[in-house]
């Protein structure tokens, strides 16, 4: 099971979680989505007027929330040993992984793979890669910044993408693509990475 991951934060402070959104995905079809508003640990739980104006959460609408540390414990077997996907995984996992330090939770092993990093290589042609502009070439209609349609948003390109590529699932597609996927651990973080091609040595005479 594959799944789709999208925070939407408070202000700039990779810890100021306000809302999560998870979709699940099977490799055809997303099979369940999930959100909830986040207040934000009290280190970084100002907002920001940049912020708001993207995602439309206020401090009185999260006022009542559950912080992170009340909802990661139900939230955790599921990226245990998954394959975790998010557009803009440079975002996304950074995000969680100082929102868990913040709380004193130790991450759970996952690989991850950008969404984005992959469209650009499936769909050059696209004026950029944005998820809306991405999904509006898929013809997917979500709310965006809203943190669960993000994250189901995610999972339908992926699966848009595996089907333009004849791919079976992310393993394939990041080989196909040239694309190191991500590691998390609780030893670490290894990012997502495009590969660079190797050079072919000049031939010998």
């Amino acid at each position: 099971m594959i799944l789709a991951l999208d925070f939407e934060t408070a202000n700039s402070d990779p810890g100021s979680v306000c809302a999560v959104g998870l979709a699940w995905f099977d490799g055809a079809r997303i099979t369940g989505s999930w959100e909830s508003l986040i207040r934000p640990h009290r280190s970084c739980r100002w907002f920001s007027r940049f912020n708001i104006a993207v995602h439309g959460i206020t401090p009185e609408m999260v006022a009542q929330a559950p912080e992170w540390g009340d909802v990661w414990p139900e939230l955790a077997p599921h990226f245990a040993g998954s394959m975790v996907i998010a557009h803009n995984a440079a975002f996304d996992v950074p995000v969680l992984l100082r929102t868990l330090e913040l709380y004193g939770f130790t991450p759970p092993e996952f690989d991850f793979f950008c969404t984005c990093k992959s469209a650009r290589r499936v769909w050059p042609e696209l004026e950029n890669h944005k998820l809306n502009t991405v999904s509006d070439f898929l013809g997917w209609e979500f709310r965006h910044h809203d943190a669960q349609e993000d994250a189901a948003a995610a999972a339908n390109a992926l699966g848009a993408m595996l089907r333009a590529t004849g791919c079976a699932d992310v393993t394939e597609l990041a080989d196909r693509l040239g694309i190191a996927p991500g590691h998390v651990s609780p030893a670490g973080f290894t990012p997502c990475k495009v590969r660079t091609p190797r050079k072919r040595r000049p031939a010998k005479s």
